[in-house]
């Protein structure tokens, strides 16, 4: 008997002795959701952690000032357990996910050639690029963060300087910042969605790609107070094609929709107290079922460029504009 005291009162004191040393296997409930990880605490290093956490691991970052910038090039998930300030994060490879921090630097969450990465439900605090990109980058889920930008002469909420494809920016809140999310490069098969983007000067763009970008489909975003709301800037070479811009809401902002693009579907938008609505160059493109009010300048703009040009404009919604409609160029306009 005495024996069996012994030995359940040395069992007692050594897992008291694993429960108070380093970064270990714990587990902990966040919004109801039982996960285990590796737990990180004030004044122990999330580095370490990251690099010797096992492919798969959840790395559990508790309460606190981490004056640290981190670089995860593995499959980790980086999980903020409360309030949990960052410096900066490099991510590259694939698999990583990163949720739940307050970061801020000059450039917060920077990734290079990275796949399958998953950022989520951060705030960011920056100067410059809040969320950035270089390289080859696909497959790319940023949601539900909030980027609050310090300087809006020459900071953006993301910019994607990288070629990134198949990736969903979606239901981020962006604001105070130069350009609000930016694809640098032309790139393929991106969601934006859901997204709110603020303007701070009125002299930048909300939401744009460049020339050669093709299969976006941006949805249900809201954009006030930029210069261009939603854009194909006329930067790159060739031609942009296959977009849907659908049940968008941009008000206040020179040009809520401006690009040059081909074979395209603009419907569902709500454009209003804008400079123009919509000023569309290109051939092949649908403009339906848009409500388009009380625009300064113009309602609906359309370009063409040779004879064979053509798009098509039904069912739109517009009162209130400077005027209504404006074409000009040696194509053609079906309906309206």
């Amino acid at each position: 008997m005495k024996k069996n005291i012994i030995f359940i009162g040395i069992l007692c004191i050594l897992t008291l002795v694993v429960a108070v040393s380093g970064c270990i296997n714990q587990s902990f409930t966040n919004n109801t959701t039982k996960l285990s990880g590796i737990i990180v605490n004030p004044g122990q290093s999330i580095q370490s952690a990251i690099d010797t956490a096992p492919v798969g691991s959840n790395i559990i970052v508790n309460p606190g000032t981490y004056s640290q910038k981190l670089t995860i090039n593995k499959n980790v998930t980086l999980i903020a357990n409360g309030t949990v300030n960052l410096g900066a994060v490099s991510i590259s490879g694939t698999g990583a996910t990163i949720k739940g921090f307050t970061l801020t630097d000059d450039y917060p969450i920077q990734l290079t050639n990275s796949n399958s990465v998953n950022i989520l439900n951060n705030t960011i605090h920056s100067n410059l690029n809040g969320i950035s990109d270089t390289g080859t980058n696909t497959n790319i889920l940023v949601s539900g963060n909030n980027i609050i930008g310090t300087c809006s002469t020459y900071g953006n909420g993301m910019a994607f300087e990288g070629v990134t494809s198949n990736s969903q920016i979606k239901d981020n809140s962006v604001s105070g910042t130069q350009h609000g999310i930016l694809f640098d490069v032309a790139s393929t098969n991106n969601l934006i969605s859901g997204n709110s983007v603020i303007g701070d000067n009125g002299d930048q763009a909300g939401i744009y790609t460049i020339l050669g970008s093709t299969n976006f489909q941006i949805l249900n975003n809201k954009v006030s107070n930029e210069r261009d709301g939603i854009a194909i800037q006329p930067l790159g070479s060739g031609t942009a094609s296959g977009f849907k811009v659908d049940g968008n809401i941009c008000t206040g902002n020179h040009n809520a929709i401006w690009m040059t693009v081909s074979n395209s579907v603009f419907s569902n938008n709500q454009l209003n107290r804008n400079q123009e609505g919509i000023d569309i160059t290109g051939t092949g493109n649908i403009i339906k079922s848009n409500t388009i009010t009380n625009n300064k300048v113009v309602g609906i703009a359309l370009t063409t460029q040779q004879s064979t040009d053509g798009n098509t404009v039904i069912n739109n919604t517009l009162s209130g504009n400077g005027g209504n409609y404006y074409t000009a160029g040696p194509g053609n306009v079906v309906g309206e």
